[in-house]
């Protein structure tokens, strides 16, 4: 457990070193800040538009932290060479690849506290403080980024960063499409056509279904009846995933 702890530490301080980083939680901050400008523009529930624009910011921004970390998330220690020095050590392979990944999701889940307290501060100062449905919100979120940052250490695991930027940005766009490749699939008048878009559903994440943000955005009561089997699919899911990367990383040659 301790080297456990060792590597995702090691991999949280190599993370928040990276200057491209706080330009993306720079940019997070902007925009979220930027929301009330919103406010002076938008004809109707104005308040509405504040909170959908920067709850969307937390949204849009820890994802593309997660897909920047994630895909070079192994790639780096093999550019560095540093993967011999650990790999020589009493370390197996799953270890590496889960204190990875958990180093990952501490500094994720570090960005995502600061873009959060940044709008709770905005909402303080003009609408008073967010109901418990936006942090419920925020923590799906969480949910859907772990799911996300598997794929990418899976991809991480056996490609170059390149090659698992596509990848990953595909499954991005893929999971938040899911439902609408469902729909068109099970309209189609081929049979075969029907059957792929089912098995493609099936196999294939579904991010939409941690997104709640309309909840948060209209201050609504939490729907727990849609919070808790997200949280069984987030996690049984995401342990499959990295199950997965472990495998092919056993497999991979790093000598």
């Amino acid at each position: 457990m301790s080297r456990l702890l060792t590597l995702a530490l090691n991999t949280f301080r190599e993370a928040v070193r990276d200057r491209v980083l706080y330009s993306i939680l720079f940019f997070g901050a902007g925009v979220i800040l930027m929301s009330l400008a919103m406010e002076e523009i938008t004809i109707g529930d104005q308040d509405k538009v504040v909170r959908s624009v920067g709850q969307g910011a937390i949204d849009l921004f820890g994802s593309l932290i997660a897909m920047f970390l994630g895909v070079s998330l192994v790639w780096k220690e093999l550019d560095k060479k540093t993967i011999y020095t650990i790999l020589s050590k009493p370390i197996p392979r799953w270890m590496f690849i889960i204190g990875k990944y958990l180093g990952l999701m501490l500094t994720l889940t570090v960005e995502i506290a600061v873009l959060l307290a940044i709008y709770c501060g905005l909402m303080v100062m003009v609408q008073g403080f967010p109901p418990g449905v936006v942090f419920v919100s925020i923590g799906m979120l969480l949910l859907e980024l772990m799911l996300l940052c598997a794929w990418a250490t899976l991809f991480s695991s056996y490609s170059e960063p390149t090659t698992a930027s596509a990848f990953t940005l595909a499954i991005f766009a893929i999971g938040h499409l899911a439902d609408d490749m469902w729909l068109f699939g099970s309209q189609s008048d081929v049979e075969s056509v029907r059957q792929v878009a089912a098995a493609l559903y099936w196999m294939l994440p579904n991010f939409e279904v941690f997104n709640i943000r309309a909840y948060a955005v209209h201050e609504l009561p939490i729907p727990w009846e849609r919070v808790r089997p997200a949280v069984v699919y987030g996690l049984g899911y995401t342990s499959a995933v990295l199950a997965a990367a472990v495998a092919i990383f056993q497999t991979r040659d790093v000598k």
